[in-house]
């Protein structure tokens, strides 16, 4: 079963767009078509932030940005996804890091935090009384040392998802898509994209970082657009790589994934008190 995101205290209500309407479902393949260094949106979109009760709490602004920005920043400490592999049979754990503390022992996933017991990941195949896809595996994909967070890449065989693990006590937080941590640790960027075929939700989420366990701050699925990737600039603001949805509402999900439009924006998060 694919962990969904159950807790936010705030909800990201409002639109990229004014006509953009929250998506129920959608979830992020691969890159199909080569981002291009053409010039930036011609106006900026927002994102309309607000909290549980539907109050408004803030307008998080998307300014145009260009490839070129895109790529002067630092990608972060993970390596390339364990699913990101274009052959599946191949799957396997990014290098395990050194001191024993990650392990592969067999088909188990064993990570020792500094406090309570070992967590210990086991693939689930599909019950044989059951509907079978319901196959999960779990793959070290890497850390994010400012975080205190172990990333496991966890397989599906009707997507992936990412779990993290708390380097200190081990407590575990599921997240919809690839993480992207700002340079001063604090906040997270969970980015979850699939414009193309709309099996899973499209989502962006944002979480604070700096208490003892990932605090979800806001989510929300988009429909208009995925987030592909983020890069920070600094602790502030991050540029995302932008697919778009293919304008033909009858090409199959092949030949969408084909005519995917990217573009880049910069997101500006709110000064903290």
């Amino acid at each position: 079963m694919k962990p969904y995101l159950l807790l936010a205290p705030l909800v990201l209500l409002a639109a990229c767009r004014p006509d953009d309407q929250p998506a129920t479902t959608a979830t992020p393949p691969p890159a199909t078509s080569a981002p291009t260094a053409g010039a930036p949106a011609a106006t900026p979109d927002t994102l309309h932030v607000a909290d549980s009760l539907g109050r408004r709490v803030a307008v998080l602004p998307l300014r145009p940005s260009t490839a070129a920005a895109f790529q002067q920043l630092p990608a972060g400490p993970l390596p390339v996804r364990p699913t990101d592999n274009p052959n599946p049979a191949a799957t396997a754990d990014a290098p395990l890091p050194a001191g024993g503390r990650v392990q592969r022992q067999g088909q188990q996933l064993r990570l020792r935090p500094a406090q309570g017991p070992a967590v210990v990941l086991t693939p689930q195949p599909s019950p044989e009384d059951g509907p079978e896809g319901r196959d999960i595996a779990y793959y070290y994909w890497g850390s994010l040392p400012a975080a205190h967070q172990w990333v496991v890449d966890v397989v599906m065989d009707d997507g992936s998802s990412v779990l993290l693990v708390d380097q200190r006590t081990g407590r575990r937080t599921s997240l919809l898509g690839a993480p992207s941590l700002s340079p001063d640790g604090r906040h997270l960027l969970s980015m979850c994209e699939d414009v193309s075929s709309g099996g899973t939700p499209t989502n962006l989420s944002l979480y604070r970082c700096d208490g003892p366990a990932p605090q979800l701050v806001w989510s929300r699925n988009l429909t208009a657009w995925g987030p592909r990737a983020a890069r920070w600039r600094d602790a502030r603001h991050a540029i995302l790589l932008r697919a778009h949805a293919a304008t033909d509402p009858s090409a199959d999900v092949a030949e969408a994934a084909q005519h995917v439009r990217l573009s880049y924006a910069e997101l500006e998060l709110p000064a903290r008190p």
